[in-house]
């Protein structure tokens, strides 16, 4: 988890309360209105939500930037991948 500075996000997206799989299924379509480089910060109290945003993340070639625990709250933030970028990480993958 990040204990460093903050990180600037673009939208933040409310999480908290909801238990697996919302935060995900809430996140993918926030992210589909996000411009490639732009940040969400999503706020969730689920402790899975810390496995469950990071796997995500790498399943969808966004960049997981990190964790901050605020309290009871994970802040997970995560930046939008452009499609170019998902290329590039996919063709690394496959031989």
């Amino acid at each position: 988890m990040i204990t460093h500075p903050e990180i600037k996000a673009d939208q933040t997206l409310d999480c908290k309360g909801l238990a697996c799989p919302m935060p995900i299924v809430k996140t993918k379509k926030a992210m589909d209105q996000l411009q490639s480089g732009q940040v969400i910060e999503v706020q969730a109290t689920d402790k899975g939500s810390l496995a469950d945003i990071q796997g995500w993340a790498k399943n969808t070639c966004h960049q997981y930037l990190g964790t901050i625990q605020d309290g009871n709250v994970l802040r997970h933030f995560i930046r939008k991948s452009s499609a170019d970028e998902i290329k590039e990480e996919k063709n690394i993958l496959t031989p």
